[in-house]
């Protein structure tokens, strides 16, 4: 694990998300988390490890916003049943829309 892999894979999470891959988006999110969490793990100075736990906490947000992006398009996906009837119809003649036009007076 190293910096420029991190930094990489940030990138690579960004890109899909803007193409609208989401699941691999995702993935590569996870993974980044994953990887700042090790290297947290790893580091001895306070101030690089709180500068380190921000770029976590934003990432996240990040990752948290793709996940639901993900939600409302499964919503989406979900509230596609067809409208009722009753919403549908319309009426059979268009007489009942429209009244009939009237005759313009001839001189």
């Amino acid at each position: 694990m190293s910096l420029v892999m991190i930094s990489e894979n940030v990138k690579l999470a960004r890109e899909y998300a803007l193409l609208g891959n989401y699941d691999s988006a995702m993935v590569y999110y996870q993974g980044v988390l994953d990887q700042i969490n090790k290297y947290l793990c790893s580091l001895r100075d306070t101030y690089l490890q709180q500068k380190w736990q921000q770029v976590w906490q934003e990432i996240s947000v990040e990752a948290k916003h793709v996940k639901d992006i993900m939600k409302t398009l499964e919503s989406f996906k979900l509230d596609s049943t067809p409208l009722k009837a009753s919403q549908q119809e319309l009426p059979a003649h268009s007489a009942e829309v429209w009244s009939l036009p009237v005759p313009a007076e001839r001189r």
